[in-house]
Formats: structure tokens, C-alpha cells, sequence
């Protein structure tokens, strides 16, 4: 690829010591408690024993299954990390907390499912786009994406880097358009549309730390929150050119395989 793409935060590598970069939502705004109770943070402990944000991921079925990117589950250690739901403040103490059960992950896409142990009965999930539907996906339409981290914009695009990061407490959102498909492909060539699809504008991203957080809309006839995609890679934050990469929820094989493993979920 032309572009140097930076996957959007997860743990790489084989301890827990040097924690993952975090930079988070560029361009965006702090969310009241219980606003999306479906984001979950996924946390790992470190040597001192403290939990650490790394990643976000989406509850998409109340019995404990969360929806994040394939390259956050690169920790080899998963008694070390665990899942905590429905919290906007990291430093909080009413989220619902859950130890992972198992992992399954579909690479291709960049996505993967975590069963969690633990009762998450009360909290309602997102919902998942229809596969094969690409209604929700027209260029320009308004979309929001969520997440914890740093908000110092890294404007550079591919081979850039910020200028530090500051890591707030309280989750933020941000608006986005979706980008077409073939103006993504201008700044990233290369990049499979089956499986991915853009959102972004020049201030406005996400970022490091934000990965496996959703992508979504909401719905003016339900009210419900549509998932369309998951945070997955993307050159710069919120640089010129350069939208954030999200891994695609409505490729019909790519929501297949979410809807047969989530009902495998006892």
C-alpha cells in the first residue's frame, strides 16, 4: 500500500509491560454517563496490577459477546485482560466487569468475537447491520465512532507522528461522513472494500486506542443504534486525506459468520 497504515491500538508482542500506544478520538466530544451502556473497554493489567484501556468493543448480545477488531486480541496472556461494559469513565466504578471465556477471530476482516464470562442481562447491545444491505453506507452520511485515549490531533498522514498524547478519562464521540469508496481508494490503494469501508474528515477521526469501538448510527425510526462498522486502521488522525478504516459489518459473509458463532453463545 502506498499509504503506511497504523492498526488502531491492540496489544502486539509477548508481555504486558510496554503498553500499546493510546490516542484516541480526534475532534470530538466528552459523553454523559449511559449514553452508549453497549461500549465495552478492553483492559489489560500490568506488572504493578493496574488495569489499562487498550481497546474498545461493542456488546452486541446480552449474554456476553462482544464485537471488536482481530488485531486487539494479539495479547497472549487473556487472564490478564478483561472486559468492562457499559462505563464512560475508565476511572468509574459502574461498569459491568467480565473475564473472558474464548476468542474467535475472522483475520480477513479484521474483526473477532469475545465470549465473556459474567451477566450483562440488563445492558441492551447494539445492533448489527442487515449483511448484504449497504443502505447505511452512503457517502457523506453522518456516522459516529467512540472511544478513550488521546485527543492530540496527528495531521502528518502516512510516515507522521503527533505531538504527544493526552488520555482522557471520560469516553468522547466524534461525527464522521462515510467517504466513498472510490475517494478512500485514492488515499489507501489497495485496500479490500469487501471488507472494509471509510469514514473521516480532515479534524475529525479516530485513532490509536479507539480500535475494536464501533462505527454506528442511529436509527430515526427505532431509535436503536445501528453498528456499521469496526475501528480498525488508518494513516495520521484526522490528517488531510486520510479517513479512518473500519472493517465492514455488512459483507454478507463477514455478518454471517458473526450471526452463526453469536448463536453458539450459551
Amino acid at each position: 500500500m502506498a499509504a503506511a497504515l497504523v492498526a488502531l491500538g491492540g496489544l502486539t508482542g509477548a508481555a504486558h509491560a510496554s503498553p500499546p500506544p493510546q490516542t484516541n478520538i480526534i475532534g470530538g466530544t466528552e459523553v454523559p454517563d449511559g449514553k452508549y451502556p453497549f461500549m465495552a473497554s478492553l483492559q489489560y493489567q500490568d506488572e504493578k496490577g493496574n488495569w489499562n484501556h487498550f481497546c474498545g468493543a461493542s456488546l452486541i448480545d446480552a449474554r456476553g459477546l462482544l464485537l471488536t477488531a482481530a488485531h486487539c486480541t494479539g495479547f497472549v496472556e487473556p487472564d490478564k485482560v478483561r472486559a468492562v461494559v457499559g462505563q464512560s469513565k475508565l476511572s468509574g466504578d459502574d461498569g459491568r466487569i467480565g473475564t473472558i471465556s474464548h476468542i474467535t477471530v475472522k483475520e480477513e476482516a479484521d474483526v473477532a468475537l469475545i465470549f465473556l464470562n459474567g451477566d450483562f442481562s440488563d445492558i441492551t447491545p447494539i445492533q448489527l447491520v442487515t449483511p448484504g444491505t449497504d443502505a447505511l453506507e452512503r457517502p457523506g452520511r453522518p456516522v459516529i465512532t467512540t472511544g478513550w485515549g488521546s485527543t492530540v490531533l496527528d495531521p502528518a498522514g502516512p510516515g507522521g507522528g503527533g505531538s504527544g498524547t493526552y488520555r482522557p478519562d471520560r469516553m468522547r464521540e466524534v461525527t464522521v461522513p462515510i467517504v466513498s469508496n472510490d475517494e478512500c481508494g485514492v488515499s489507501y490503494p489497495g485496500v479490500d472494500f469487501k471488507y472494509s469501508l471509510c469514514a473521516g474528515r480532515h479534524g475529525k477521526d479516530s485513532c490509536q486506542g479507539d480500535s475494536g469501538g464501533p462505527l454506528f448510527v442511529k436509527s430515526p425510526a427505532t431509535g436503536r443504534f445501528i453498528q456499521l462498522g469496526v475501528t480498525s486502521a488508518g494513516a495520521g488522525c484526522g490528517a488531510l486525506g486520510y479517513p479512518g478504516i473500519y472493517a465492514k459489518l455488512s459483507t454478507q459473509e463477514v455478518g454471517d459468520w458473526i450471526a452463526n458463532l453469536g448463536r453458539s453463545k450459551a
